[in-house]
């Protein structure tokens, strides 16, 4: 299966130290090098990354310049465009991605997306978490990361807490 990433669920994971969920559910995943920066920089924010620089499991590569990266930088931070742009390129089955505007973008190219809850649901079906409110408001409280109240209950439901 081939997965790329974005930045935000992978920063989520590494601040409640969860980030092997990643590993547990895909096995190996893709960045690229514009989230790796972006990674990197949480070191300044007090943040360990060590679990990032040393996860062999997680390639960091380039998109290939192409006419839909330089569309999507217009409107898209790096992180996302250059995401979606690898995803496109590598033929990903998965894009993680929670930033709205990134998800809209993936819709619009029929990439398939998941994003922080959806990883969670999955972790729950497998056994690697035991439920996903618990791991949700950890990752709230420690990041600050939002969800709707409605995305919040769509994702409780899902995961038959709801």
């Amino acid at each position: 299966m081939i997965v790329v990433s974005d930045t935000t669920t992978v920063s989520a994971l590494v601040r409640v130290e969860r980030l092997w969920l990643l590993k547990g559910l895909f096995g190996n995943i893709i960045i690229p090098q514009a989230v790796y920066t972006e990674l990197l920089e949480l070191q300044h924010f007090g943040i360990d990354i060590q679990a990032i620089i040393s996860a062999d499991w997680i390639e960091v590569t380039e998109p290939a310049p192409c006419a839909l990266l330089e569309e999507l930088k217009v409107v898209l931070d790096p992180g996302e465009a250059e995401a979606i742009a690898l995803a496109v390129e590598r033929k990903a089955d998965l894009l993680i991605m929670d930033e709205k505007a990134g998800r809209v973008k993936a819709a619009a190219l029929n990439l398939p997306f998941t994003g922080l809850g959806g990883i969670l649901i999955r972790a729950k079906k497998i056994a690697l978490i035991p439920n996903v409110k618990t791991t949700l408001e950890e990752i709230r409280n420690k990041t600050g990361f939002f969800l709707t109240p409605a995305a919040l209950h769509i994702i409780l439901v899902a995961a038959d807490e709801g």
